[in-house]
């Protein structure tokens, strides 16, 4: 009994330690993409663009956008 109850912590602190592994990055992906917008905000207070330049901006980063979505629901699906 007692050696089933080892194993099954073992258990339970892997899957903590993969858990705090996934947050950890998912912090880190959060910041890069906090201090882009962080730059394009400054970027554009300091000089703003053209009506038809912003529309392409926004477009361009809605892409980038769902991209970075589809990887991060797929390092999810791993995570246990």
């Amino acid at each position: 009994m007692f050696k089933n109850n080892v194993r099954d912590h073992k258990l339970n602190v892997e899957a903590i330690i993969k858990n705090i592994s996934t947050i950890s990055l998912e912090l880190k992906k959060m910041k890069e993409l906090s201090e882009l917008l962080l730059c394009d905000l400054i970027l554009h207070f300091n000089r703003p663009l053209k009506t038809e330049d912003l529309q392409e901006t926004e477009n361009s980063f809605l892409l980038e956008e769902s991209k970075m979505s589809d990887v991060s629901l797929a390092s999810n699906s791993f995570s246990i």
